[in-house]
């Protein structure tokens, strides 16, 4: 791929920037999976015995998310600019490919978007969208307790991992046209289910080998040791396997399911074997593959139970 340099034209050099630190393909495709289960799980709870419904409230709601995330993926840069600098210089917003001022006004741009559709949906979703986004802008700021907060890496991440919940929130408005007030319990739960999934990779993510940790870079490794963070990730898949199976439950789903999901988690206790017994850069990076591949892989696996429970329509509606 030919190097983009910072006097092409502005699309060529956003572009750039989109396939380095926002690869529209993988998430796009988390994002379909991420609203697929949790509208389809809201309009199972809402509309029990019902089909499972896409229509141009899903269109909407995936494109906000999109835009969502990537206004976050642009906070984070701008949060992060000086660090990143000293560690990654060869990015291409550490080269001046793109430059912070240009990647606010994409960020504007995608934040009117995410309005813009919100309206469409209705006065929940905007509602909802506004708490999201409100929160996304504390995590800019980092709560105002920046320092206090890197100084204490798990909690860091704990509290900014809070989004996805939020984000559930935001799709169960746009998939029901309800306020949050009238989000069940069960719906809760997976919220619950939808912060450790995003927690499992945040974790896998930043495990290194320790002749590959780097002095000023945070990493769980650091915290709980080579092998404990990887055992760490186990413990948190166990939480999303046992928080899914009391909704599986309590919407009567069929045990094929349960065995998909057990099936899931084995598959990818594959990964943190190869990386216990043959510890090295690439087994450290895979986990992270493996994560990434989970989350997707879990969020289907209800989507497609619930249509095969239930059924699906198609509709021309919002």
């Amino acid at each position: 791929m030919n190097r983009v340099e910072e006097h092409a034209a502005l699309p060529s050099r956003l572009l750039a920037y989109l396939r380095e630190r926002f690869p529209l393909l993988g998430n796009c495709l988390l994002i379909l999976s991420f609203y697929s289960s949790n509208q389809f799980l809201a309009h199972a709870l809402c509309h029990p015995g019902e089909p499972m419904r896409y229509d141009y409230s899903t269109l909407c709601g995936c494109l906000t998310l999109l835009c969502f995330f990537l206004h976050i993926r642009i906070f984070d840069d701008h949060k992060d600019y000086l660090d990143d600098c000293r560690h990654f210089p060869d990015r291409v917003l550490q080269r001046n490919v793109v430059t912070l001022n240009e990647l606010k006004w994409l960020a504007a741009a995608a934040i009117a978007v995410e309005f813009a559709l919100a309206a469409i949906a209705g006065p929940a979703a905007v509602l909802s969208l506004l708490i999201a986004f409100c929160f996304s802008l504390l995590m800019l700021k980092e709560f105002f307790l920046g320092e206090w907060l890197k100084r204490r890496f798990l909690l860091y991440a704990s509290v900014h991992m809070l989004i996805m919940p939020l984000l559930a929130m935001t799709i169960w408005s746009f998939a029901t046209k309800r306020f949050l007030w009238q989000i069940p319990v069960w719906y809760l739960l997976y919220s619950g289910v939808n912060y450790f999934l995003a927690f499992n990779w945040e974790i896998s993510r930043k495990i290194r080998v320790p002749e590959d940790e780097r002095e000023g870079l945070d990493s769980y490794t650091r915290i709980f040791g080579t092998y404990g963070a990887a055992y760490l990730v186990l413990v948190v898949r166990m939480i999303d396997t046992v928080l899914v199976s009391l909704v599986a439950y309590h919407l009567g789903l069929s045990l094929w399911f349960y065995g998909l999901i057990v099936a899931l988690f084995m598959v990818c206790l594959v990964g943190v074997i190869q990386y216990r017994f043959q510890t090295s850069t690439t087994t450290a990076h895979r986990l992270s593959i493996y994560a990434g591949v989970y989350i997707v892989a879990f969020d289907i696996a209800l989507a497609i139970e619930l249509v095969r429970t239930f059924g699906i329509q198609f509709s021309g509606t919002l």
